[in-house]
């Protein structure tokens, strides 16, 4: 699950089917989306996007695991 709040107001939401890319040279954002039988592509430019957040879940790490790891 993401929020992507734009510079114009708007919000842009997505799912967990929904993919979520950042081109670490550019800070373009890309969002992936199937709709149908169609993938839908969207980029955002960084002068579009003031904040992302971006939730995921089930990738806490148990503290047994890292102690164990040590």
């Amino acid at each position: 699950m993401f929020v992507i709040r734009l510079a114009n107001g708007e919000e842009v939401q997505g799912g967990d089917s929904d993919g979520l890319e950042i081109n670490q040279e550019t800070g373009v954002l890309t969002v992936s989306r199937v709709d149908g039988f169609e993938e839908i592509t969207t980029h955002y430019s960084p002068m579009a996007w003031l904040s992302v957040t971006h939730r995921k879940k089930g990738t806490g790490v148990r503290p047994s695991l890292i102690s164990s790891a040590r």
